[in-house]
Parts: structure tokens; sequence; C-alpha cells
């Protein structure tokens, strides 16, 4: 009868463990969304992406995501009136744009709440930008002929553009409850277009077989 109780006890102690054990799941997706910045950091913005993920070995991931990113920026110019008022001239500018990744990860620490890795994503982003390649601001009312700073750009590069790119990403996840989680990411990417993106981001996820 004893060993009968402890086949019993055994028993139940594997299937609680089996339930609280995130080890035990193999997919996972996730909701990922942050602060942002775009090139030299002149243009900040924000970032978000859905990923779905799926372990193959115990410490190996592949994952695909699609994501989506805009920043903006200002260059300032501003006169002040004669009787005070100011007026702001500042050249805005922006760049969006939306992309879709694949990538695979490795987990240096994999545990029954903590996880700690890094991934390295394969991308493809399609970008508008009004950013320019050349602007000069002259205020010089006799030659231009109004009262107010006269802005002359050039573009040389075209307004919308389709790159590839890669992105490391180094990643931490914390278990809550039976199968979801909460993460942080660090990452940046460079493309084709000679773009460089830099991501500090949260993430919630699930998981799930």
């Amino acid at each position: 009868m004893r060993v009968l109780y402890l086949l019993i006890i055994i028993c139940l102690s594997q299937t609680l463990y089996a339930q609280t054990n995130p080890n035990q799941f193999t997919k996972y997706a996730s909701i990922t969304a942050g602060r942002s910045t775009h090139g030299t950091g002149d243009m900040k913005g924000i970032s978000q992406k859905i990923t779905y993920g799926k372990y193959f070995r115990k410490k190996l991931v592949w994952s695909i995501s699609v994501g989506a990113s805009i920043h903006d920026g200002s260059l300032r110019s501003s006169t002040t009136q004669s009787d005070g008022t100011v007026l702001d001239h500042s050249f805005r500018y922006t760049a969006g744009g939306i992309q879709t990744s694949v990538g695979l990860g490795y987990n240096f620490i994999k545990t029954k709440r903590n996880e700690l890795g890094l991934k390295i994503d394969g991308i493809l982003r399609y970008q508008s930008s009004s950013y320019f390649d050349q602007l000069f601001i002259i205020f010089d009312p006799k030659t231009t002929g109004i009262p107010y700073p006269a802005t002359y750009i050039i573009n040389t590069s075209p307004q919308k553009t389709y790159a590839i790119g890669v992105s490391p990403e180094l990643f931490y996840n914390h278990s809550i409850g039976k199968s979801l989680f909460l993460g942080a990411t660090a990452n940046f990417q460079a493309d084709t277009n000679g773009d460089v993106i830099t991501n500090l981001s949260i993430s919630v996820g699930k998981r799930f077989n």
C-alpha cells in the first residue's frame, strides 16, 4: 500500500511539474513595442512587431515577425517679428516603414522562469521617407524678396525604398503563471538602403503546444 501511495504521489508531482514547466511548450506568440531611433539619432520614434516562434531544440528557436516603425525629426528655424511673435519655419521630416523578418535564436539561459538569449533576424523592409539629401536655409530678404527664411532642398534618394537587412537582438523573458511571459529586447538593424535603426522594447507573449 505504501508503494502504491508513493507511486501516486510521484505521478501527481510529475503532472503538476509538467503543467507549470514552460519547457513543455514548443511554440510562442508575442507582441513587442518600444522606443526607437533612426540613423544617428536625429530621428526618434516607436517600433512594434508581432512574432511567432517555435523551439526545435531545447535552446534553439526559429521565428517569423511582422512589424512597423515610424520616426520623425525637424531642422529648427524661426524668426521673431517686430511685435514679438515667434514664427516657426522648421523643416519637418518623417520616415516610416513596414517589414517582415525570419530569425534564428539561441538561449544561453533557459530555466523554468527565465530565458536569456541572442537572435539573428534577416529582414525585408519597405520604407517611405521625406528625409532630405541636402538642405540649405537662407535668410536674406534682399535676395529672396520675402521676410522669412528660404529653404532649398535637394533630393537624390528615392522616397520609397525596398531593402534587405540583418538584425542581431538580445532578449530576456520571464514567465508569469503557466504560459504567459513578459520580456525585454534590445536590437539594431542595418539594411542595404543604408538605414540603421535601434530599438529598446518590452514584450508580452504566450507559450503553447
